[in-house]
Protein backbone atom coordinates (compact mmCIF):
# COMPACT_ATOMS: atom_id res chain seq x y z
CA UNK A 1 0.00 0.00 0.00
CA UNK A 2 1.10 3.86 -1.13
CA UNK A 3 -0.18 7.18 0.53
CA UNK A 4 0.34 9.76 -1.48
CA UNK A 5 0.44 13.29 0.69
CA UNK A 6 1.04 16.28 0.11
CA UNK A 7 3.90 19.19 -0.31
CA UNK A 8 6.58 19.35 2.02
CA UNK A 9 9.29 22.24 2.84
CA UNK A 10 11.04 21.21 6.14
CA UNK A 11 10.50 17.37 7.98
CA UNK A 12 11.45 16.19 11.24
CA UNK A 13 12.29 12.22 10.53
CA UNK A 14 12.49 9.62 13.44
CA UNK A 15 14.50 6.47 12.53
CA UNK A 16 13.72 3.00 13.76
CA UNK A 17 12.14 3.11 17.08
CA UNK A 18 12.40 0.06 18.58
CA UNK A 19 9.65 0.56 21.19
CA UNK A 20 11.83 3.46 22.83
CA UNK A 21 8.54 5.00 24.10
CA UNK A 22 10.29 7.32 26.52
CA UNK A 23 13.26 8.61 23.84
CA UNK A 24 10.74 9.48 20.99
CA UNK A 25 8.88 11.22 23.57
CA UNK A 26 11.40 13.67 23.97
CA UNK A 27 12.64 13.58 20.04
CA UNK A 28 8.76 14.80 19.05
CA UNK A 29 8.64 17.42 21.84
CA UNK A 30 12.42 18.31 20.23
CA UNK A 31 11.01 18.46 16.87
CA UNK A 32 7.90 20.94 18.11
CA UNK A 33 10.41 23.31 18.38
CA UNK A 34 12.45 22.92 15.63
CA UNK A 35 9.98 24.58 12.71
CA UNK A 36 8.80 21.54 10.64
CA UNK A 37 5.93 21.22 8.57
CA UNK A 38 5.37 17.36 9.73
CA UNK A 39 7.14 14.30 11.43
CA UNK A 40 7.66 11.21 9.46
CA UNK A 41 9.16 7.35 10.85
CA UNK A 42 10.83 5.24 8.59
CA UNK A 43 9.32 2.29 10.74
CA UNK A 44 10.61 -0.99 12.74
CA UNK A 45 8.42 0.67 15.26
CA UNK A 46 8.06 -2.47 17.72
CA UNK A 47 10.74 -5.14 19.03
CA UNK A 48 12.38 -3.27 21.42
CA UNK A 49 13.49 -3.06 25.15
CA UNK A 50 10.27 -0.50 25.65
CA UNK A 51 6.80 -0.74 25.36
CA UNK A 52 5.38 -1.09 22.04
CA UNK A 53 1.28 -0.69 23.04
CA UNK A 54 2.72 3.41 24.93
CA UNK A 55 5.36 3.89 21.42
CA UNK A 56 2.63 3.45 18.93
CA UNK A 57 -0.05 5.64 21.02
CA UNK A 58 2.35 8.57 20.98
CA UNK A 59 3.09 8.06 17.47
CA UNK A 60 -0.66 8.00 17.00
CA UNK A 61 -1.56 10.28 19.15
CA UNK A 62 1.60 12.91 17.79
CA UNK A 63 0.38 12.68 14.43
CA UNK A 64 3.85 11.00 12.96
CA UNK A 65 3.75 10.14 9.28
CA UNK A 66 4.43 6.48 9.77
CA UNK A 67 5.64 3.65 7.06
CA UNK A 68 5.60 -0.26 8.08
CA UNK A 69 9.10 -1.98 8.42
CA UNK A 70 9.93 -5.40 8.72
CA UNK A 71 9.32 -5.77 12.34
CA UNK A 72 6.13 -4.65 11.97
CA UNK A 73 5.24 -7.11 9.45
CA UNK A 74 6.75 -10.37 11.52
CA UNK A 75 4.89 -9.39 14.25
CA UNK A 76 1.47 -9.27 12.68
CA UNK A 77 2.58 -12.53 10.49
CA UNK A 78 3.62 -14.05 13.43
CA UNK A 79 7.23 -14.60 12.46
CA UNK A 80 10.79 -14.22 13.83
CA UNK A 81 9.41 -13.62 17.29
CA UNK A 82 13.26 -15.03 18.25
CA UNK A 83 14.60 -11.75 17.93
CA UNK A 84 15.74 -9.72 20.47
CA UNK A 85 12.89 -8.06 22.74
CA UNK A 86 10.72 -9.59 20.65
CA UNK A 87 7.06 -8.04 21.20
CA UNK A 88 5.02 -10.46 22.32
CA UNK A 89 1.72 -8.89 21.43
CA UNK A 90 0.01 -5.71 21.40
CA UNK A 91 -2.98 -4.23 22.18
CA UNK A 92 -6.47 -3.93 19.55
CA UNK A 93 -5.44 -0.56 19.34
CA UNK A 94 -1.95 -1.05 18.50
CA UNK A 95 -2.94 -3.71 15.23
CA UNK A 96 -5.36 -1.75 14.27
CA UNK A 97 -2.63 0.99 13.60
CA UNK A 98 0.02 -1.39 12.57
CA UNK A 99 -2.28 -2.69 10.31
CA UNK A 100 -3.37 0.50 9.04
CA UNK A 101 0.42 1.47 8.08
CA UNK A 102 1.54 1.77 4.63
CA UNK A 103 4.92 0.33 3.22
CA UNK A 104 5.46 3.66 0.90
CA UNK A 105 4.87 7.34 1.72
CA UNK A 106 5.42 9.55 -1.19
CA UNK A 107 6.09 13.30 -1.29
CA UNK A 108 6.10 16.62 -3.26
CA UNK A 109 8.78 18.98 -2.54
CA UNK A 110 10.66 22.03 -4.51
CA UNK A 111 13.38 19.60 -5.21
CA UNK A 112 11.43 16.77 -6.35
CA UNK A 113 9.61 13.73 -5.35
CA UNK A 114 10.35 12.41 -1.61
CA UNK A 115 9.53 8.57 -1.09
CA UNK A 116 9.41 7.34 2.29
CA UNK A 117 10.52 3.70 3.16
CA UNK A 118 12.06 1.52 5.46
CA UNK A 119 15.05 -0.14 3.57
CA UNK A 120 15.15 0.51 -0.23
CA UNK A 121 11.55 1.29 -2.18
CA UNK A 122 9.35 -1.80 -1.04
CA UNK A 123 12.39 -3.96 0.26
CA UNK A 124 11.75 -3.76 3.82
CA UNK A 125 14.95 -5.76 4.33
CA UNK A 126 17.42 -3.66 2.10
CA UNK A 127 20.68 -3.08 3.81
CA UNK A 128 22.37 0.22 2.49
CA UNK A 129 24.92 1.54 4.41
CA UNK A 130 27.62 4.18 3.89
CA UNK A 131 30.16 1.76 2.59
CA UNK A 132 27.90 -0.81 0.47
CA UNK A 133 29.96 -0.92 -2.73
CA UNK A 134 30.26 -2.86 -5.80
CA UNK A 135 28.30 -6.79 -5.61
CA UNK A 136 26.53 -5.72 -2.74
CA UNK A 137 24.73 -2.97 -4.32
CA UNK A 138 24.00 -5.02 -7.03
CA UNK A 139 22.02 -7.26 -4.52
CA UNK A 140 19.52 -4.24 -3.88
CA UNK A 141 17.49 -4.46 -7.18
CA UNK A 142 15.03 -1.98 -5.90
CA UNK A 143 17.70 0.49 -5.80
CA UNK A 144 18.35 0.57 -9.29
CA UNK A 145 14.51 0.48 -10.21
CA UNK A 146 14.39 3.77 -7.87
CA UNK A 147 17.45 5.13 -10.02
CA UNK A 148 15.75 4.82 -12.98
CA UNK A 149 12.72 5.70 -12.38
CA UNK A 150 12.50 9.50 -12.83
CA UNK A 151 8.89 9.83 -10.89
CA UNK A 152 11.48 9.82 -7.52
CA UNK A 153 14.50 12.00 -7.08
CA UNK A 154 15.17 11.55 -3.04
CA UNK A 155 14.21 8.56 -0.71
CA UNK A 156 14.31 8.58 3.23
CA UNK A 157 15.05 4.93 4.42
CA UNK A 158 16.37 3.37 7.69
CA UNK A 159 16.74 -0.20 8.66
CA UNK A 160 20.57 -0.43 9.10
CA UNK A 161 20.49 2.13 12.18
CA UNK A 162 23.32 4.07 10.22
CA UNK A 163 22.67 7.55 9.42
CA UNK A 164 24.15 8.87 5.93
CA UNK A 165 23.50 11.00 2.92
CA UNK A 166 24.51 9.13 -0.45
CA UNK A 167 23.99 10.33 -3.73
CA UNK A 168 23.39 7.50 -6.69
CA UNK A 169 22.27 8.15 -10.59
CA UNK A 170 18.80 9.91 -10.57
CA UNK A 171 18.30 9.45 -6.47
CA UNK A 172 19.79 10.95 -3.18
CA UNK A 173 19.07 8.72 -0.33
CA UNK A 174 18.44 9.70 3.38
CA UNK A 175 18.78 7.33 6.40
CA UNK A 176 18.05 8.91 9.74
CA UNK A 177 19.43 6.44 11.98
CA UNK A 178 18.07 4.80 14.78
CA UNK A 179 16.86 6.02 18.61
CA UNK A 180 17.68 2.71 19.31
CA UNK A 181 19.88 2.54 22.54
CA UNK A 182 21.88 0.15 21.21
CA UNK A 183 23.18 2.17 18.61
CA UNK A 184 23.78 5.99 18.31
CA UNK A 185 20.61 7.20 18.86
CA UNK A 186 20.40 10.35 16.09
CA UNK A 187 16.69 11.93 14.67
CA UNK A 188 17.13 14.26 11.30
CA UNK A 189 15.86 17.17 9.89
CA UNK A 190 15.64 17.73 5.89
CA UNK A 191 14.87 21.16 5.10
CA UNK A 192 13.82 20.49 1.27
CA UNK A 193 13.67 24.33 0.71
CA UNK A 194 17.14 24.97 2.22
CA UNK A 195 18.77 21.74 0.78
CA UNK A 196 20.00 20.89 4.12
CA UNK A 197 20.18 17.85 6.41
CA UNK A 198 20.88 17.86 9.80
CA UNK A 199 21.08 15.25 12.18
CA UNK A 200 20.24 15.74 16.21
CA UNK A 201 21.28 13.55 19.08
CA UNK A 202 18.26 11.62 20.51
CA UNK A 203 20.47 10.54 23.62
CA UNK A 204 18.55 11.67 27.03
CA UNK A 205 21.62 13.72 28.41
CA UNK A 206 21.41 16.26 25.24
CA UNK A 207 18.28 15.26 23.24
CA UNK A 208 18.24 17.79 20.33
CA UNK A 209 22.02 18.67 19.78
CA UNK A 210 22.90 19.27 16.47
CA UNK A 211 25.53 16.56 15.27
CA UNK A 212 25.95 17.89 12.01
CA UNK A 213 24.96 19.41 9.39
CA UNK A 214 25.39 18.48 5.46
CA UNK A 215 23.84 19.65 1.96
CA UNK A 216 21.31 17.95 0.78
CA UNK A 217 22.81 17.07 -2.65
CA UNK A 218 20.61 16.73 -6.05
CA UNK A 219 20.11 13.04 -7.33
CA UNK A 220 23.69 12.36 -9.74
CA UNK A 221 23.41 11.58 -13.45
CA UNK A 222 21.92 8.94 -14.75
CA UNK A 223 24.16 6.47 -16.32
Amino acid sequence: MVISTARVGRVGVVGDVHCESETLSRVLDALETMNVDAVLCVGDLVDGPGDADATLALLANRDVQCVAGNHERWLLDGERRDVEDATDAVNEASEAFLRRLPRIRLYESSVGRVMLCHGVGEDDEAWLRPDTRGYALQDIPTLRELMLDDHFQYMIGGHTHERMVRVFPGLTVVNAGTIHRKDEQTFTVIDFDAETVAFHSAAEADTGRLIEEVDLPPPGPVE
